[in-house]
């Protein structure tokens, strides 16, 4: 995207990942012509599309707005945001329709289909129903202010209706069941726009929920009190009644599988994240799953003739729980989960960066694959007694330590201990994690004279030394530790002096809180930042001496980054500024200020290139190393808190205010060729804020997914999507970059590379036992109908006839040796060779054949077959053309050398043949010769790079 038509963004939007569900109960699609189930939850503006084993299969962007409500038919979903209903079609990511009351703005509150219409109610209790195949307006039922003689006479106390449930019952056409916070329950007959019947209120509480049960006439009503009520409505009969204890009855569903022993009915409440299971046989309770979310559950609903109870959570999750036989307990299958309160920082993980490592406000750590989602993993959750939290349950756990301000990880030594460290909020105990084996560690590290509880004492900082053995630890007050991470045992402290203080306390190395530590890739040196506005370097490993030097900031150290390769530190200040010094000169080289908020976090790339700086301006500061200047600028919705770039410089990651996901940023200099001018500090008004990155799906599941459509759908929905969005076009590499370069086929090596060993493969392939004729008579002999199927043999042959067929079908010696029979490709050859245009013959024809029919049809433009050496002229002239134009180069020396083996005979007696190929032997040399240089000019050059010192 230009910016000011100057410049080019560094990166563009790829994906997100950590997002799963949210607020919104989700949706099970049954897809019946397919035989396949679609589980959709809604997460802000888009909507996400699972298959039963929880993989992602599709994901869109629905509105400019979160999602609140969902619906869904044979052919279309429905999502509503606000006032606007948009449908969707399966398989697509646009949008398709769009249903919209420009008389009405006011937000919907509830969502339902309703036959072949939609019907939508609004927070002024109007119900609007369209027609969704002509998306017009069937009419509009204001339930506030209806005089109908009918209303007044079945409920003449009610004056405001307040619609909690709206619910179609099975069989009743025409007819919809409204619940209303005032606890009534009313039919109305939507066609003619009347009610027909209202039930006494059970409870006189509000109705939460509506769910049509799998007997007829019956349904269950979730009230706010915890009443579960099964009704019969064509009777006006109550069946039984059940009371949940742990809140509201927002969710309901029965569980329909064949195998089922015990009718079960699963409820749940939007304030808990318990389940509760009743036996409807007994009428009884019987089992209570609890904490199965962290946060109260959404929404809960078995699928339809399956043992899978599928659940959704605020808690970022989405599980499927599965029943087995003569169980009434259901044991977690899937799940799919991220953190439960934003992520505070993150970083590459790995030497190839395919992996994410966060720590949320949850105070968890969590694994994330930018690949795939379900390589995700979480490490657990921080817990100053795993023992007593493991007995009493997480959720039950007392103990759990506050969220992760640092952590640090190397990977190294992964394999053998722990290799991850982490610094909680107002607390000196730094905890020690393995990602190996995703689980927390063993140790808590803790200085001796921190334990008691007079010294209020804060872990800032940590950071793990390049072999993997040890953690410097930076705290509130100034002092700076060393750990080992193998044992736990505390290894020594830093300070510029030896001596005491006077309370006993041994010296800070830093007058203020320490900010940030560091070591240099060999341990050599620690170096720390503090709050005192120095910068200082220590040895290693001395006892005495300790401080190399130090450099004199002009404001505190908020953050540090080192690259370990060039030695160049970035420190980032508390006046919004980024110093960059050479540690190996002890120079200060750099000095960026255009900053103008708080910086969060800084890091550089493989190459000590650029530095990507993020602060709470909400801006991404992208600076040149080598010219010092700014040389892009991304603008985001919301601050970022944290950023990450990946080992080789293909993604950047980035975690932000209030947000969930983790966002990948995709780099383009590395596909493509990037224009990067200077910024300055008038530009930063003018940059345009970029849209986060979207969800993308994880799996590739069939595409051809989308139901069979009426001719008639089709090609109206087709001008819906050519008005609504634009054509997206996807880049496409063209078959040849430059006539002057040779350009290789793109087509799989199989089809060419055992061209000559043909004969070999099929020798080996022959069965080594000779196939026995069928005695089976053929299907086509005439038989006699009956009980018994007898052939019918009324019909003999004549002898004379046979004699005249014979001689007709079977040629003579010699009319055989008169008749040659040239093959549709040598005929096509030939056109192809007077039109001038072999080339098209090659790319339209000879590339579209296999091995074996190559093969066949180079032999068939033989002497043997053809009685000509024209047509081989014609197949030489034909691999010049293309070896000259420099396409399809291995693939026409295939072609060549299996022409060669095939007809050695005949080109060693003719001239025309021999000289023809002797030719093009010269031309390929010449063509191989100028590769072959360009390939040892290239390997030359970077053997020279590798190992000359510069």
């Amino acid at each position: 995207m230009p910016i000011n038509n100057y410049s080019q963004h560094l990166f563009e939007p790829y994906k997100c990942i950590g997002l799963v569900s949210s607020s919104v109960p989700h949706l099970i699609r049954y897809i019946e012509k397919l035989n396949k189930i679609q589980i959709v939850t809604a997460v802000g503006r888009s909507f996400l599309v699972f298959n039963e084993k929880l993989q992602l299969i599709e994901t869109c962007v629905a509105h400019s707005t979160d999602i609140t409500l969902m619906a869904s038919d044979s052919k279309f979903l429905f999502t509503a945001a606000s006032n606007e209903i948009f449908a969707w079609k399966h398989g697509h990511r646009w949008k398709i329709k769009s249903y919209k009351d420009e008389q009405r703005q006011k937000n919907l509150k509830h969502l339902m289909v309703f036959g072949g219409q939609l019907l939508a109610i609004d927070d002024e209790q109007n119900l609007i129903c369209w027609d969704i195949n002509t998306q017009e307006i069937v009419s509009i039922i204001s339930f506030n202010n209806n005089s109908s003689i009918e209303q007044q006479s079945i409920d003449s106390s009610s004056t405001t209706t307040i619609i909690t449930s709206i619910l179609h019952p099975a069989t009743y056409i025409n007819k919809i069941l409204i619940g209303t916070r005032q606890g009534s329950l009313q039919l109305w007959n939507i066609s003619k726009q009347k009610l027909i019947y209202q039930y006494n209120p059970f409870d006189g509480t509000e109705i939460c929920s509506l769910v049509q049960s799998p007997a007829l006439h019956v349904i269950a009503i979730g009230h706010h009190s915890g009443l579960i009520v099964l009704h019969q409505l064509q009777q006006d009969l109550t069946i039984m009644k059940f009371q949940q204890e742990f809140g509201p009855v927002t969710t309901i569903s029965f569980r329909t599988d064949d195998a089922a022993t015990i009718p079960l009915m699963v409820t749940g409440s939007n304030r808990s994240g318990h389940l509760a299971i009743w036996n409807l046989d007994e009428k009884r309770l019987e089992q209570q799953q609890r904490d199965l979310h962290w946060q109260s559950i959404v929404s809960a609903s078995f699928i339809q003739k399956q043992p899978l109870l599928v659940t959704n959570s605020e808690d970022n999750s989405l599980k499927i729980f599965i029943f087995d036989d003569l169980q009434t307990m259901g044991r977690l299958l899937f799940q799919r989960e991220g953190h439960r309160s934003p992520p505070t920082r993150i970083r590459f993980y790995g030497d190839k960066g395919k992996f994410i490592l966060s720590a949320g406000l949850d105070s968890t750590l969590r694994s994330f694959s930018i690949y795939s989602e379900r390589l995700n993993r979480s490490l657990g959750q921080a817990s100053a007694n795993r023992k007593l939290a493991k007995k009493h349950g997480l959720k039950n756990d007392t103990n759990v330590l506050l969220p992760i301000v640092d952590f640090a990880v190397e990977y190294c030594r992964e394999k053998e201990w722990d290799n991850l460290v982490a610094c909680h909020r107002n607390t000196a105990l730094v905890t020690t994690w393995s990602v190996d084996r995703m689980k927390m560690g063993k140790f808590k590290l803790l200085p001796e004279r921190f334990r008691s509880k007079q010294h209020n004492v804060q872990a800032e900082c940590c950071h793990i030394s390049s072999c993997g053995n040890f953690v410097i630890i930076g705290y509130s007050r100034g002092h700076i530790d060393r750990f080992n991470i193998q044992s736990g045992i505390y290894r020594g402290s830093y300070s510029d002096d030896s001596g005491v203080n006077s309370n006993g306390d041994q010296k800070p190395a830093h007058q203020g809180s320490v900010r940030s530590v560091l070591t240099d890739a060999i341990n050599q040196m620690v170096i720390s930042g503090g709050a005192d506005h120095y910068c200082r370097l220590w040895r290693f490993n001395a006892r005495q001496n300790q401080l190399i030097g130090s450099f004199k900031l002009t404001d505190s150290v908020a953050r540090m980054c080192l690259h370990k390769d060039n030695q160049f530190l970035a420190i980032a200040l508390d006046n919004f500024s980024v110093v960059i010094y050479d540690l190996d000169t002890k120079k200060k080289v750099r000095n960026f200020q255009l900053h103008r908020n708080r910086i969060t976090d800084l890091t550089f790339d493989n190459d000590c290139r650029r530095l990507f700086v993020s602060s709470m301006d909400s801006f991404i500061y992208i600076w040149d190393m080598i010219s010092g200047h700014l040389i892009d600028l991304l603008s985001m919705e919301t601050p970022c808190v944290s950023l990450s770039l990946s080992t080789n410089g293909e993604f950047l990651a980035t975690a932000h205010v209030n947000q969930l996901a983790i966002y990948l940023w995709s780099n383009i200099s590395l596909y493509s060729k990037v224009t990067l001018l200077p910024l300055n500090e008038s530009d930063l008004e003018t940059i345009q804020t970029m849209k986060l990155p979207e969800i993308k799906s994880d799996e590739i599941d069939g595409q051809n997914d989308e139901d069979d459509e009426d001719t008639d759908d089709n090609t109206e929905n087709s001008t819906n999507e050519m008005e609504n969005h634009p054509i997206e076009y996807q880049y496409k590499s063209p078959e040849q970059i430059s006539t002057e370069l040779i350009t290789l086929s793109t087509i799989a090596s199989y089809q060419w590379k055992n061209l000559l060993q043909l004969d070999l493969i099929r020798k080996r392939n022959k069965p080594k036992e000779v196939l026995e004729k069928s005695i089976v008579a053929p299907f086509f002999l005439p038989s006699i109908s009956g009980l018994e199927p007898k052939f019918d043999l009324s019909k003999k042959p004549d002898n004379n006839n046979d004699d005249d067929e014979m001689s007709e079908s079977i040629l003579n010696e010699k009319s055989l040796s008169k008749t040659y029979l040239i093959s549709i490709f040598a005929k096509s050859l030939q056109q192809h060779y007077q039109q001038n245009n072999l080339q098209e013959f090659f790319q339209q024809q000879m590339k579209l054949l296999g091995p074996s029919k190559i093969d066949a049809e180079i032999r068939s433009i033989g002497l043997e077959s053809t009685g000509t050496i024209d047509f081989m002229l014609y197949f030489l002239e034909m691999i010049s053309t293309i070896i000259e134009s420099n396409r399809d180069f291995e693939l026409c020396n295939a072609y060549l050398g299996l022409f060669i083996k095939c007809h050695t005979d005949t080109i060693l007696k003719h001239s025309k043949l021999f000289d023809r190929i002797d030719c093009l032997a010269k031309l390929i040399d010449k063509k191989w010769y100028r590769l072959q240089r360009s390939l040892d000019r290239s390997i030359s050059l970077i053997e020279f790079l590798r190992n000359a010192l510069i």
